[in-house]
């Protein structure tokens, strides 16, 4: 597959001491110009493919039937063997066609009854995976992180995580990211672009296709906490999880759909609005001072606003998941425990506790096996749910805080 030499806007990418708002707009810019959202197949929902078609001239009913009728075709439990009995998943396959690609032409749509009124915007759009792997980096726990390079030569990286009973998907929304958490190697790229929801579902239709390929439980749980700030690419991220989630195409459960923030208060509203999957909230700290330390988007949104915006925007019956980082003796003594109960109170919550990984700050270091547990009893004894979440993939860059996407394959300049 040759790459499209889109060099311009990589080279405006913002760096990660930019303010996130400026970060933000030169990334919604970068969308615009490098990605052309709406062009693929898989950048719609049933909702905008119903719109397009209706665009073109359908009715209301007839173009919701259609679009029913395509996603079920393209991206349904029959598309699985597109991509998963003997494809090859790396690259374009003999004929030209990309892996996993459906059967896209006029006798194909006819097959499907879909009427030749709808043919010429339907084939407009480009059916197949805008992603390549451009590195496989096997764990000896067995995970799997891919390096994919879209078709402007962007890097991202996912993470194929399998378990006893399912298999995870560490999902990217950003190349890159504005929000410089000072514990992640993402955060030192800066935002490179957004992704368009086609190459956010990309990355499952890869992950799905390798997912057959391997022994092991089935692709059925994702969770956004790869690379980028998902609530900075809002718009993309919940298109994608409509397509993912809808019955006649993926078919993932919204409760195995997750959504990790570092806590940008004022989307969490229209995040509930607009998707009915699962929120992780980023805290890794008890107070403000300590969290502003190492993640400055407390300085816009203190640990007070984001509780309040959980609070307000929470959805009866559901939980939130705080995922806290475990730092050796920043913010992992017992008093800090009793902090962060005392925050947590009053909200219907989980923590999962993760001891750090390596990355980009040394002083930052994962705690004693008997600080972590003097840590994680105490947080119990105060009645919060409790969770210690081991590291998967840290050997090969895959674990929480690791991914680095362009970095890992550019050389680095002289120093």
């Amino acid at each position: 597959m040759r790459l499209p030499d889109r060099s311009e806007d990589i080279a405006s990418a913002p760096r990660a001491g930019d303010p996130p708002e400026q970060a933000r707009d030169r990334g919604r810019s970068l969308l615009r110009r490098s990605a052309r959202a709406g062009a693929r197949l898989a950048d719609h929902d049933a909702g905008s493919l119903a719109e397009l078609l209706q665009n073109a001239g359908g009715t209301t009913s007839a173009a919701r039937a259609v679009a029913g009728k395509v996603l079920r075709h393209a991206f349904g439990p029959e598309a699985d063997g597109a991509g998963a009995d003997g494809a090859d998943v790396d690259g374009a396959q003999a004929d030209g066609a990309a892996p996993g690609a459906p059967a896209w032409d006029a006798p194909a749509l006819a097959a499907l009854g879909v009427g030749a009124w709808a043919h010429e915007a339907l084939l407009a759009l480009d059916p197949g995976v805008s992603l390549e792997i451009a590195e496989r980096a096997p764990s000896a726990d067995d995970t799997l992180r891919l390096v994919l390079r879209a078709r402007d030569g962007a890097l991202i990286e996912s993470v194929l995580i399998p378990g006893p009973a399912r298999t995870t998907l560490c999902v990217s929304s950003q190349v890159g990211c504005a929000r410089a958490c000072s514990f992640c190697e993402t955060g030192r790229l800066g935002l490179a672009r957004q992704l368009t929801a086609g190459e956010i579902v990309d990355q499952v239709r890869i992950a799905r296709a390798l997912a057959a390929q391997r022994t092991g439980a089935p692709l059925r749980n994702l969770v956004f906490m790869g690379m980028g700030e998902p609530f900075d690419n809002l718009g993309e991220v919940l298109r994608a999880i409509r397509l993912l989630t809808d019955p006649r195409a993926f078919r993932f459960a919204p409760s195995h759909v997750t959504v990790s923030t570092v806590g940008v208060a004022d989307k969490i509203a229209p995040f509930f609005r607009g998707a009915r999957a699962e929120l992780a909230v980023s805290l890794n700290a008890p107070d403000d001072a300590r969290r502003q330390a190492i993640m400055p988007v407390n300085a816009r949104f203190s640990m007070a606003a984001l509780k309040a915006a959980l609070a307000a925007s929470l959805p009866p019956g559901r939980r939130v998941l705080f995922e806290y980082v475990l730092f050796d003796r920043y913010n992992d003594a017992p008093e800090d425990a009793d902090l962060l109960a005392a925050y947590v109170a009053g909200l219907r919550c989980r923590v999962n506790v993760i001891p750090c990984n390596p990355g980009p700050d040394p002083a930052l270091r994962p705690p004693s096996p008997e600080r972590l547990d003097a840590f994680v009893a105490r947080l119990s004894s105060h009645g919060v749910t409790t969770l210690v979440r081991r590291p998967r993939g840290r050997d090969v860059g895959g674990a929480c805080g690791q991914l680095a996407g362009m970095a890992r394959l550019t050389p680095p300049g002289p120093a």
